[in-house]
């Protein structure tokens, strides 16, 4: 994988698959967790429309785990995005504010699937996990906080996950 904020030239070429930063640490508010970040897409500003920023349906996101320091990953776990119009005959992201996850406003909404893959085995946790929409203003997604809580998902195992805009405190 690639990465550096856009100045690598190859990466340039393919924005939705350009890993800029992983994060690891111990949850502050569950000590017996651990919480992991991976960011993509960097960049992204509400300016960006009227074709806003998501996940690409055709890269494979990843995040490896090496547990014992021997440069091999011991867990993987493997991030697919799907994209779906509700009008495809509009190329429109939005065609009024977006207060719910199931908002008639929101056009071309993503779900993902998540699959942890231990010992050559795969095995599917969830899928079809909503991502919220982008943060495109205070008109557009007028609770993107609320939006976002309502895309954070309880997962077997006691996991959480989410995949959706987040302002990254590098920038």
């Amino acid at each position: 994988a690639m990465s550096s904020h856009r100045e690598a030239p190859e990466i340039s070429q393919d924005p939705v698959a350009d890993s800029t930063d992983l994060y690891a640490f111990v949850s502050p508010d569950r000590p017996s967790t651990v919480t992991l970040i991976a960011n993509y897409i960097p960049l992204q500003e509400p300016a960006g429309g009227p074709n806003f920023y998501e996940f690409g349906d055709n890269v494979l996101y990843e995040i490896h785990i090496d547990n014992n320091g021997d440069g091999q990953a011991e867990i993987t776990y493997q991030f697919q995005f799907t994209t779906q119009l509700a009008d495809p005959g509009t190329f429109l992201y939005n065609t009024g504010p977006i207060r719910s996850l199931s908002s008639p406003n929101w056009n071309r909404r993503q779900h993902y699937s998540i699959t942890r893959v231990e010992h050559g085995r795969s095995r599917l946790i969830a899928r079809h996990l909503p991502c919220p929409p982008c943060n495109i203003g205070p008109l557009s997604t007028p609770h993107y906080k609320k939006l976002c809580e309502a895309a954070v998902r309880d997962l077997p195992g006691g996991m959480r996950s989410f995949a959706g805009q987040r302002a990254e405190g590098f920038y």
